[in-house]
């Protein structure tokens, strides 16, 4: 079995996030940028009933999953937003080699979570990408959620330079394993040969789907079994179990 992490090339900054206003002593975000916005338990009651109606977990959990949001929109600073510092501080529980290097994992997922493409997290965006980890989501949403996360330059198909950058981030992470110039060729021609059905040069989503159709496993790190006993006194579950990569 070939292991494969996701990698990712480094980011442009994105534009800079909407100015906060001041009220006191505490900097509240634009309410533009605060994402479903609910002015009163009428609305917010209507707010929970609406994303769980569009994703699995129970308007309850979407109460306590508004809490944890905040404390991660908190983590840099109070803008009512999750940027892909505080993504990364709240997988980890700390900062990669001092905040000088991120995760690329992490980078994918929050690319894939991030559906404006403003380098930010609304509590939308982040209840519904939370939701494809739930242990009830399809294996289809799950197998589309991961190929958008190995597809790096989202060309919809997943190529051979973005199979190598992913193998190349597991090897800057592990101490324990080393591959030559020629093992990665190896590795890579492997790759394809099993994988790219139609030989051309590419892994199609369809090819993906019968990739995992054949092997679950590939997929397995897509769930988080926490997510579905997510209650009021359990609410720290994105701080203590990090999603592995997918393999």
């Amino acid at each position: 079995p070939i292991r494969c992490a996701v990698g990712l090339r480094a980011a442009p900054r994105r534009a800079p996030r909407p100015t906060a206003h001041r009220i006191g002593a505490t900097n509240v975000a634009s309410p533009a940028r605060m994402g479903c916005v609910a002015s009163g338990p009428v609305d917010e009651e209507r707010e929970r009933q609406r994303l769980a109606d569009q994703t699995h977990f129970r308007p309850g959990q979407i109460r306590v999953l508004r809490d944890v949001f905040s404390k991660v929109s908190r983590s840099h600073d109070a803008d009512g937003a999750i940027d892909a510092d505080e993504f990364q501080l709240a997988l980890f529980g700390r900062e990669v080699n001092g905040g000088k290097t991120r995760d690329l994992f992490s980078e994918r997922i929050f690319a894939c979570f991030d559906s404006a493409r403003d380098g930010q997290l609304t509590f939308e965006e982040f209840v519904k990408g939370l939701s494809v980890f739930h242990p009830q989501a399809t294996r289809n949403e799950k197998t589309e959620f991961a190929f958008r996360v190995y597809d790096l330059r989202g060309t919809g198909a997943i190529e051979r330079e973005d199979v190598r950058e992913m193998l190349e981030a597991v090897l800057r992470q592990s101490k324990a394993m080393t591959l030559t110039k020629e093992m990665m060729e190896a590795v890579l021609n492997k790759t394809f040969e099993d994988c790219d059905l139609t030989k051309d040069g590419v892994i199609s989503m369809k090819e993906f789907k019968t990739l995992v159709e054949k092997n679950e496993k590939i997929i397995a790190n897509m769930t988080m079994p926490s997510l579905e006993r997510l209650t009021k006194v359990y609410p720290d579950f994105l701080f203590t179990q990090r999603v592995g990569s997918v393999r």
